[in-house]
């Protein structure tokens, strides 16, 4: 009797465990780890074609064969151009999309700060930085490039990453910065 208690016990345990376990609300994720890269510095792919980017393919000497748009290839062998002024985002930032693009296969990923941070009511800082990014592929290699927004809290966790809407909102942010 005693085992047979055991089994049943084990046995409801089993089968109604996890729909007890659905029933609780899980708490929203805020980690970076629920960040999803920008297609503008993911491996080329179906999102890319369909906002209609166009990529070349190009022998760049000493690189090899590479893959790209025109102004990334452009600028494959120089440093990516940086502007002056403090800019507290860069590194997490940089951090961030490391941490994704090694998933997607990366050789190496290069980050400037393309404006000087601000903060918002919260305290955090967000500012433009400028990637770019070269994935290892068969007998190539693909590079991206492109700036985006990061936000970054006073304790130096990433809050956000994204895309501007428009890519003159980083050439203003960077006038903004001359003045």
């Amino acid at each position: 009797m005693f085992l047979r208690s055991v089994c049943c016990a084990t046995l409801i345990s089993v089968l109604a465990g996890p729909a007890l376990a659905q029933d609780a609300p899980a708490a929203p994720d805020t980690s970076a780890a629920t960040w999803q890269m920008p297609w503008q510095i993911a491996p080329i792919g179906a999102a890319s074609s369909a906002a209609g980017e166009q990529t070349i393919l190009s022998m760049v000497p000493g690189t090899g064969l590479v893959k790209g748009t025109s102004a990334a290839l452009q600028t494959i062998g120089q440093p990516l151009p940086e502007v002056p002024g403090r800019n507290r985002t860069v590194d997490t930032c940089r951090a961030t999309v490391m941490s994704e693009a090694t998933k997607a296969g990366m050789k190496q990923v290069e980050a400037v700060s393309a404006g000087s941070d601000r903060t918002d009511k919260k305290g955090d800082y967000f500012a433009p930085v400028l990637f770019r990014i070269t994935y290892d592929r068969p007998m190539m290699y693909e590079v991206r490039q492109a700036a985006m927004i990061c936000v970054v809290n006073r304790k130096g966790a990433i809050v956000d990453a994204y895309m501007p809407a428009d890519e003159s909102v980083i050439t203003e942010w960077t006038a903004l910065g001359h003045r």
